[in-house]
């Protein structure tokens, strides 16, 4: 298998006394980056654990939803796809649902290199972005007619070996990447995306279908694409990991 995948139309919600699922993700495939997806009901309101030596990642899918997300500088509405940071344990923060909604948590380790960093230069916390204020870039295994933006990118701004980027297209659009030997990629389907996955090359490629609330996940190396065919939409958040300490 080239592929770890995730459907979420296979879950059964299972609602605790809260009004709150929570379930992991690919549980095994990975030391050191783990991701989790709650599910909760409209009023509920989740508290979440402070983590210290972790980078913690939210990815909220408010296309079809609404929320609130709020710490002690500010209230942000989750109303559209859109990206949170907590500050570690130096900060509490609060996330409630208005209407039933869902997301994903990503943790990543932070081993003493990272931390080392992070002292030099860090991205500014708590971190909170909407899809339509994160910067557009190009790169040239993206198809005509592709929007890519960057959440996190880049040596300065990344979150310990965290990188994060955003792509959306219709109608025969996609990407077509080759592997990168030392990057773990997950991708998270979001908005009303229905597309195609294919991973590897030749007799060996994988193909799975992607609709959103969908995840996966691709360990460094093999050659893959998501693609949208015509009246499909291809929309997805990916989730980057360098294996290496300077993310080459």
């Amino acid at each position: 298998m080239k592929a770890h995948i995730y459907y979420d139309a296979s879950h059964v919600r299972n609602y605790d006394k809260n009004g709150i699922d929570k379930i992991e993700l690919l549980p095994g495939t990975h030391d050191e980056v783990h991701a989790f997806k709650y599910f909760m009901k409209a009023g509920s309101v989740l508290r979440p654990e402070l983590y210290a030596d972790r980078s913690v990642l939210y990815v909220f899918d408010g296309t079809n939803s609404a929320g609130l997300v709020t710490d002690a500088q500010a209230m942000h509405k989750i109303n559209s796809v859109c990206f949170y940071v907590p500050d570690y344990d130096k900060m509490s923060y609060t996330i409630q649902a208005i209407t039933d909604m869902e997301f994903i948590m990503v943790t990543a380790n932070m081993d003493s290199h990272d931390r080392e960093a992070a002292e030099n230069t860090r991205l500014h916390l708590p971190f909170y972005r909407r899809e339509d204020q994160c910067d557009r870039y190009d790169q040239d295994c993206k198809t005509l007619g592709m929007t890519s933006r960057t959440v996190l990118f880049g040596e300065f701004d990344r979150l310990g070996r965290l990188t994060v980027g955003i792509c959306q297209g219709k109608n025969g659009c996609g990407t077509v990447e080759k592997g990168h030997p030392q990057v773990h990629q997950w991708n998270y389907a979001v908005g009303n995306a229905d597309y195609q996955l294919s991973v590897g090359s030749g007799d060996e490629t994988e193909r799975y279908d992607r609709k959103a609330g969908d995840w996966d996940f691709i360990p460094a190396g093999p050659d893959h694409s998501l693609y949208a065919g015509y009246g499909q939409e291809v929309h997805y958040v990916w989730v980057e990991f360098n294996t290496s300490k300077r993310g080459h």
